[in-house]
């Protein structure tokens, strides 16, 4: 693989060659709008932290894992709940 800066870049390979984007694609697909960019936000993360910006990066994965929960605490407060 040749790295390159912008098409791709070493923080975004895995060690079995393949490059986060595929993973993020192949993860986020089904979901939608705002659910999907923040999910591969995660993703994105977790996997160059190693690589990359460390502490920072997890710190902004967390950023975005409690924007998705608290989409999902707001949707469930939106629905009627039958017992």
């Amino acid at each position: 693989m040749i790295y390159d800066a912008v098409k791709h870049p070493k923080h975004y390979l895995l060690s079995d060659g393949t490059e986060v984007k595929d993973h993020i694609n192949s993860i986020v697909g089904d979901m939608l709008g705002r659910s999907a960019w923040k999910a591969a936000n995660v993703i994105k993360y977790v996997a160059r932290a190693d690589k990359k910006n460390g502490l920072e990066d997890l710190k902004k994965c967390r950023e975005y894992v409690d924007m998705l929960i608290a989409d999902k605490e707001t949707a469930n407060d939106t629905k009627v709940h039958r017992v």
